[in-house]
């Protein structure tokens, strides 16, 4: 057995916006070379760059968009994105507008679809799910109303998407505090 001891850098984040305490470690294994390491509330997010154009793992990070770090610490195995059951309102309301404006629907259809307080019970589940028809309408004037059948659900990201995210935005800020002490 091999026992190598390494130098880790340890920063503890604290009176953050809405966040828990952050502890990051950083691992600079030789220039260009790295590792970081973060955790908040019991969850630890890690990954390995091997090739950072010469740089230390503070410095690329802060270089980095945060969408491509999200997505470099991201667990692949869960989804990133939800269904929008919010926007579904929207949607249908001005899909009503724009056919009612076009004749295609008569005015107490348009004054039903439009007045629907929660298209969300409607909606499919999943993305390869159908749409139910509400109580009001027969299915042959459901069936004519191609657009739900045609319009995707909208979707939004994942409040751990969100929250990963956030959690990079303030290392993120964490590390340019730091580059500023040094740099003065």
């Amino acid at each position: 057995m091999e026992i190598e001891q390494t130098v880790v850098t340890k920063l503890k984040l604290t009176e953050l916006d809405a966040l828990d305490p952050v502890s990051v470690f950083i691992e600079d294994y030789e220039p260009g070379r790295g590792k970081i390491t973060f955790e908040c509330y019991g969850k630890s997010w890690s990954y390995y760059w091997g090739g950072m154009s010469g740089k230390g793992v503070a410095e690329f990070f802060l270089s980095c968009d945060v969408c491509y770090l999200t997505n470099c610490l991201w667990d692949h195995s869960l989804p990133k994105t939800e269904l929008d059951y919010d926007g579904i309102q929207l949607s249908v309301r001005k899909w009503v507008i724009e056919s009612r404006r076009d004749y295609l629907i008569d005015k107490s259809t348009a004054r039903f679809l439009y007045d629907e307080s929660d298209w969300s019970i409607h909606a499919p589940q999943h993305t390869y799910d159908d749409w139910t028809c509400p109580y009001y309408l027969d299915d042959d004037t459901f069936e004519d109303m191609c657009f739900l059948h045609e319009q995707d659900v909208p979707e939004k990201s994942t409040s751990d998407y969100v929250y990963l995210k956030r959690i990079i935005k303030a290392i993120q800020e964490a590390f340019s505090q730091l580059s500023k002490k040094e740099t003065d």
